[in-house]
């Protein structure tokens, strides 16, 4: 099912989407019918100028949420921060392919003016929070007094901005927290708020960190094809990305993919994807069940010694202690 919206001062997420799959709302709780899945879509409000909308269910078919690009008049911000959970291949069989992670951590945060389409498979748990935010209320917020070009284009620029962001440990602890919060419980409304508000702190620490020298701005455009450069990457992490076949498929020059790859993404395009293995590598090791000789090779590593190399400069202890210790 494919579900496109426009977002306005006016619009209702909870009452259109109720709309368009016959579920009733209650509240700020829309149920989801059983012929969609199970589970719910509640909005929380925190506090002046801040809002959310925690996704939380199962579904019984592919769901497609297209966010139409707005015009920026409200001056707003929106955060998605999102938990993809992630069937794991059977390692025991004989046809057995690369285990996917089972779960996937990430945070975008973007101005209204940049289209948004996400895509959530069947039968998978499924948990993601949209946040969104007045602008000048974020800036009283956080009242960051030395902005790098990132956070000054969030808080103060006026071009479209898209960022993206790979959560920490204790990140993903904080949003599983929140995740788990009843909000129809005394204060519920409270911890989630007090959670939000360490989750934005840790992701305007990382924002402050990063080292980008000039803003480029980002057309609608160019969000979408980011997004299939960055899906192409991680569709097979045992092949290294060759940079003139990505610049292709975005329909780029290969100095403005990198450079708006680094500043969306916070990482080189080849950094992002060596990260990216791994991370594959330790849930292989951990959650797959596989031996080091076999992560390696999975993984595109002729050398094991490299593979090893790399893992431990990643994790801070090689792969043999990693799976002795976990």
């Amino acid at each position: 099912m494919v579900f496109a919206f426009a977002p306005s001062e006016q619009f209702n997420f909870l009452s259109a989407f109720g709309e368009r799959v016959g579920a009733v709302l209650q509240g700020n709780t829309l149920t989801l019918p059983s012929s969609l899945g199970e589970g719910s879509i509640k909005r929380v409000r925190l506090a002046p100028g801040f809002s959310m909308l925690i996704h939380q269910y199962t579904l019984t078919e592919e769901l497609v949420l297209q966010r139409l690009a707005a015009d920026n008049t409200a001056d707003r911000v929106n955060v998605l921060f999102q938990i993809r959970t992630w069937p794991a291949t059977d390692a025991t069989a004989n046809n057995a392919t690369r285990l996917t992670r089972r779960e996937e951590y990430a945070v975008r945060i973007t101005s209204p003016d940049i289209n948004s389409e996400l895509r959530f498979p069947p039968n998978v748990a499924l948990f993601f929070t949209v946040l969104s935010m007045s602008r000048p209320e974020l800036r009283n917020l956080l009242k960051i007094n030395n902005m790098n070009a990132v956070v000054a284009q969030i808080l103060q620029g006026s071009q479209a901005f898209l960022f993206d962001e790979t959560m920490s440990v204790d990140a993903q602890k904080t949003l599983k927290q929140l995740a788990a919060v009843d909000t129809q419980q005394e204060l519920g409304e409270l911890r989630i708020w007090i959670r939000v508000q360490e989750l934005l702190g840790w992701l305007f620490d990382r924002l402050l960190a990063r080292e980008i020298l000039k803003h480029r701005p980002v057309h609608r455009v160019d969000a979408e094809q980011l997004s299939r450069v960055r899906s192409a990457i991680m569709a097979d992490l045992s092949v290294p990305p060759q940079l003139p076949q990505l610049a292709g498929l975005a329909g780029m020059s290969v100095s403005k993919l990198t450079d708006l790859y680094k500043q969306v993404f916070g990482d080189s395009i080849y950094d992002y994807f060596q990260k990216a293995r791994m991370q594959e590598a330790g849930y292989l090791l951990k959650q797959g069940g596989y031996s080091v000789s076999e992560t390696g090779y999975r993984l595109g590593f002729s050398n094991l010694s490299h593979f090893s190399r790399l893992f431990e400069k990643h994790y801070g202890i090689n792969p043999k202690r990693f799976t002795l210790n976990t």
